[in-house]
């Protein structure tokens, strides 16, 4: 309910035009935010966040900037505001959710669309965003997080 998902789409070896310096290509894979490489176009907004489905499944990513995602991966636009200290929070949880998953059981689009994840929530049952945005702001080289979202979803 917090999200719309969206599906990634696919490049072909003979298509991925990388690019040193272009927008983050988002791979299916369990580090560097997910980045396999660049290349010249973005297909999705900054201020999202990344799923994969398959390799790496259930590994989340924040993405703060407009970036290209594999078909292996789906994209979570937030119905919310969701500053980055939220959506680094959120992330985490997603990724305590990897035990669910594997090659064998893939978190395709269709699945993820009837999962839950569980979220701190405020006396009116709704998610807590500020014990979150508080939670990972307590933490250590936080203040390196940028909250300043709107400069990133062009």
């Amino acid at each position: 309910d917090l999200f719309e998902l969206k599906k990634g789409k696919r490049l072909t070896k003979a298509q991925l035009k990388k690019r040193p310096g272009g927008v983050p290509f988002i791979g299916a894979i369990d580090s560097n935010n997910g980045v396999s490489a660049n290349v010249d176009t973005a297909i999705h907004k900054g201020g999202t966040i990344t799923v994969n489905y398959n390799g790496s499944v259930a590994d989340a990513f924040y993405q703060p900037f407009p970036f290209w995602a594999s078909d292996d991966v789906n994209v979570l636009y937030p119905k919310f505001e969701m500053l980055p200290a939220v959506a680094l929070f959120i992330a985490t949880v997603i990724k305590r959710e990897k035990y669910r998953f594997n090659f064998g059981r893939k978190w395709h689009l269709q699945r993820m669309r009837k999962s839950k994840i569980h979220l701190p929530v405020n006396s009116e049952g709704k998610p807590d965003f500020s014990f979150m945005t508080a939670f990972i702001h307590s933490l250590p080289f936080s203040t390196q997080i940028d909250e300043n979202p709107s400069r990133y979803s062009s």
